[in-house]
């Protein structure tokens, strides 16, 4: 089977830009063109593609994805785990930029107005800077995953009770599983 750039974009979800992108770099060639010449893709393109994505979505830079579409898979081995080292580092940076807002935040003349607050009050608060319901959600049990103890701190400092914390911990816990 042969597709043209626009349904292999649409397909993924990619832009088109994005596949010609990829064919200037030598990344992504198409197999053929058409009499008009438009780029075809073939099926070995298509899978090429998905893997281009797959790394991609691992956070792997462009320059290494052409190396590991040549590499053995050992080679691809090497580079995934230090790739996951990366994101520990990441990972831990994050942890510590939160226990310091955290400090931030105890320390502070908004940590006694906190105290205050209501759900709804802060939630009108995220939402006038922008961060959607849904954000807050997201950006919670992403917390709740990789720093449960300091999000447990975070909303205490919120002023939760220790049954609506249980109950909001829990909810943040299931969110990823939805």
């Amino acid at each position: 089977m042969v597709v043209s750039v626009s349904k292999i974009a649409a397909r993924f979800g990619v832009s088109r830009s994005t596949l010609l992108y990829y064919d200037s770099i030598n990344l992504l060639k198409p197999s053929a063109r058409n009499e008009a010449g438009y780029r075809l893709y073939s099926d070995a393109d298509v899978e090429r593609l998905r893997k281009i994505l797959l790394f991609r979505k691992a956070g792997v830079s462009l320059g290494e994805i052409a190396n590991l579409l040549h590499a053995e898979n050992l080679e691809v081995t090497a580079l995934l785990l230090k790739r996951m080292g990366e994101l520990n580092k990441e990972i831990e940076a994050v942890k510590k930029q939160q226990a310091v807002i955290i400090k931030l935040l105890e320390n502070s003349m908004l940590y006694k107005n906190l105290k205050n607050l209501d759900e709804c009050t802060w939630l009108a608060i995220l939402n006038s800077a922008g961060i959607s319901r849904k954000t807050s959600d997201e950006w919670h049990s992403e917390f709740e995953k990789h720093s449960p103890l300091q999000h447990q701190l975070f909303l205490e400092l919120l002023g939760f009770n220790e049954e609506e914390i249980l109950n909001q911990r829990e909810r943040y816990r299931a969110f990823d599983k939805r």
